[in-house]
């Protein structure tokens, strides 16, 4: 079940990164994905401490 969890998890991964190699990102879209971590995280937090709930 680990290694079917793993490799579930591991081919979008590589799915994705080998198509965004070989494309353009705009610079707008680079400055995007600078704050994709904190805004995730952000998300995070926020439903763990129960400042918003989902549904």
């Amino acid at each position: 079940m680990l290694t079917g969890s793993s490799i579930g998890t591991f081919i979008p991964r590589i799915d994705l990164l080998a198509l965004l190699r070989n494309m353009q990102i705009p610079e707008w879209g680079i400055d995007w994905l600078k704050h994709e971590q904190v805004a995730l995280m952000a998300a995070l937090f926020a439903y763990r401490t129960g400042l918003f709930t989902l549904g």
